[in-house]
């Protein structure tokens, strides 16, 4: 049974119920709260010009986990070679104009119509959609868009009108998921294309439940930045939790919006003796800015604080462990990796500390470390570090109401 939608009325019928090719409901609109209503429930639009709104649904669902996403030699070594620059959410409505204007082979004419972009420039707008675009010599030459809710990206297109530029963009929409803890790209129908990189057809009743499973992940109803740097706060003089918490309030306002953040936990100092135990907290960061401005940026937040850095004798062979109310390492910046005399990126000792590990474990799970290949759980899974790590229930790093586990 096909069903007819309410013009007054943004509910949509069981998507169990669609038809056997997908089809669920006709009519309706394309507001932004149907929009986000639809997805919501695994179901999107579409349809041609001069016919009514379509509603689906299909199964089996074309899907990505994002571990299992394949990344070609070819692939990384384009991505190695910088030829081109991915950017997020800075030119949406030509994305999706590029979507529809490409010539695709088998296709005649566009689904993309003028009101489909009207609609999903206004979920844009609103910090719902979201484009990721190649570009070489500062011209788009590829990308790809799609709708966030919860912990799932549903795409919708991809172009490209040169080699690889779109999968460019879809591997950097992968590594976004990973550090961001999205845990799976709808693809929506079964293409040769999608099935190269990883993705595979699910039942729809599977989709469906691992939609449901993603409610409670955080939505971030804002325009997304170009690079998301992983950083770890720790501190264990004064007055612990009320540093841990001007650090989160001085990072969100200088260095970029916080996307995510784990639960905080205490631990046992590393490397030294010490009576009292270190708060911590990992969180990952929209920026724009570049990693040596970010390093700038925090090392400034530690001095505001009351962080005094003690000055590394050049003949030292090991770095000086002491009590401090706050520090704030750089682990990850995208998948860059950074080596100058100044920063490293990747942390270069995170993989040893648990401390570390722990609260990454939380924000960013599948993410791939890009020197050692391994996701951060396989690395806390083989860290042998024997510090105890405890974590309180809790986000603010109080203790009112917060049990350990």
């Amino acid at each position: 049974m096909i069903y007819e939608l309410a013009t007054d009325n943004i509910a949509f019928p069981n998507p169990r119920f669609a038809s056997r090719d997908g089809l669920l409901a006709y009519g309706g609109d394309l507001s932004v709260k149907r929009l986000l209503s639809a997805y919501s429930h695994g179901i999107f639009p579409w349809y041609s010009e001069g016919e009514p709104i379509l509603w689906w649904s299909p199964d089996p669902r074309m899907v990505l986990f994002p571990q299992n996403f394949r990344c070609s030699d070819s692939l990384r070594r384009t991505i190695k070679r910088g030829r081109y620059e991915v950017r997020i959410d800075t030119c949406f409505e030509c994305v999706m104009r590029e979507c529809a204007s490409v010539p695709r082979e088998g296709q005649c004419g566009t689904w993309i119509t003028e009101d489909m972009v009207k609609a999903y420039v206004a979920l844009h707008n609103e910090g719902h959609a979201h484009s990721f675009e190649t570009f070489y010599d500062g011209r788009l030459v590829g990308g790809l868009y799609g709708v966030a809710v919860g912990g799932v990206f549903c795409g919708e297109s991809m172009f490209h009108i040169m080699r690889d530029a779109s999968k460019v963009a879809f591997a950097r929409l992968v590594e976004f998921c990973k550090m961001n803890d999205i845990r799976m790209i709808d693809a929506q129908q079964e293409t040769e294309h999608l099935a190269s990189l990883g993705a595979r057809p699910i039942p729809r009743l599977q989709f469906l439940d691992e939609i449901g499973k993603t409610d409670s992940h955080p939505r971030r109803d804002t325009k997304w930045a170009s690079h998301s740097v992983v950083l770890l706060l720790g501190g264990n003089e004064g007055d612990r939790e009320k540093t841990l918490g001007d650090a989160r309030r001085l990072i969100n306002e200088e260095v970029g919006a916080i996307a995510s953040l784990s639960v905080v936990c205490e631990s046992a100092p590393w490397g030294f003796d010490a009576s009292q135990w270190f708060l911590n907290q990992a969180i990952v960061a929209e920026t724009e800015l570049p990693p040596e401005e970010v390093l700038r940026k925090v090392l400034d937040i530690e001095q505001r604080l009351g962080r005094k850095r003690i000055p590394q004798d050049e003949n030292q062979d090991k770095a000086t462990y002491a009590s401090r109310p706050i520090d704030i390492d750089i682990i990850f910046y995208d998948s860059q990796i950074v080596d100058t005399l100044t920063l490293k990126i990747p942390h270069p000792l995170m993989h040893l500390r648990r401390f570390v590990l722990k609260p990454l474990s939380q924000v960013c799970p599948n993410f791939v470390h890009p020197l050692l290949r391994k996701s951060i759980i396989q690395l806390e899974e083989e860290c042998t570090d024997t510090n105890e790590v405890r974590f309180l229930n809790c986000r603010n790093g109080h203790d009112d109401g917060c049990s350990e586990k």
